[in-house]
């Protein structure tokens, strides 16, 4: 069953995240690195996502890597009508974003912890109750961060499962990686701005411009060093990553 919706939290309370334990999921031996998956595949993940979830409070969840926090992770591109990726959205976090680990790195993917107010109310049971609820705390955390006037008919698309348990941060958390693609063509800064300027600057970039910064990725986020050499980004790091 979904997890229980739970009252919104009162002033000063401690937050909670949506967490899964390790063992409950791949046998406690989670593939590593970006997996992609087919949409049917893909689905029955965030069903079972949901299965197992439960809510915990965030401070504990940040220092026990016996849970995993769900984490979904949005991907803003430009895409020409033949599926070619001509551009991305990044952001660099500043040091008023609330993860110290990650103050001064740049990243493509956008999103956060899945609260308890994303269950109210709660998703209708079933097979799509996954993919609806994760949308659901998508969509909210995209809100908060961005400024959105997004054509007619966009949504989100899952892609897969991505996991990096080699820092402290990826030890916590599992993304669920989403993209969001604009058609080529438009002028992508009057769909989407950075809300949150206090905590993040933002920026529309052709691949060309994004190569350029790609060049030293220890200024990456790990999370999108590891989606660009995936293929995300269209073909940025692709050849490079499987050559080496």
């Amino acid at each position: 069953m979904p997890p229980a919706p739970e009252p919104a939290p009162t002033p000063g309370a401690t937050p909670k995240v949506l967490v899964v334990d390790r063992a409950a999921m791949f046998g406690g031996r989670w593939p590593q690195g970006f997996t992609s998956l087919p949409e049917a595949a893909g689905s029955r993940l965030l069903a079972e996502a949901l299965a197992q979830a439960r809510f915990e409070p965030r401070p504990l969840a940040e220092q026990n890597p016996a849970w995993k926090q769900w984490i979904p992770y949005c991907v803003l591109r430009q895409v020409a009508q033949d599926g070619r990726v001509q551009g991305v959205f990044w952001v660099t976090r500043l040091a008023k974003q609330g993860e110290q680990r990650l103050h001064g790195l740049r990243s493509i993917g956008l999103g956060g912890h899945v609260d308890p107010e994303d269950g109210l109310p709660p998703p209708s049971p079933g097979p799509a109750a996954g993919p609806a609820y994760f949308s659901r705390a998508l969509w909210r955390e995209l809100h908060e961060e961005l400024h959105l006037d997004l054509p007619p008919g966009l949504e989100p698309r899952f892609q897969g499962l991505l996991v990096d348990d080699s820092t402290p941060v990826g030890e916590v958390h599992a993304g669920l990686v989403y993209t969001l693609d604009l058609p080529a063509g438009t002028p992508p800064q009057a769909h989407v701005q950075v809300r949150e300027i206090s905590k993040m600057s933002g920026t529309w970039g052709s691949l060309v411009e994004f190569q350029k910064l790609w060049q030293d990725r220890s200024r990456f986020e790990t999370w999108t060093q590891l989606l660009v050499e995936a293929g995300i980004a269209g073909a940025i790091g692709v050849s490079d990553s499987a050559s080496g």
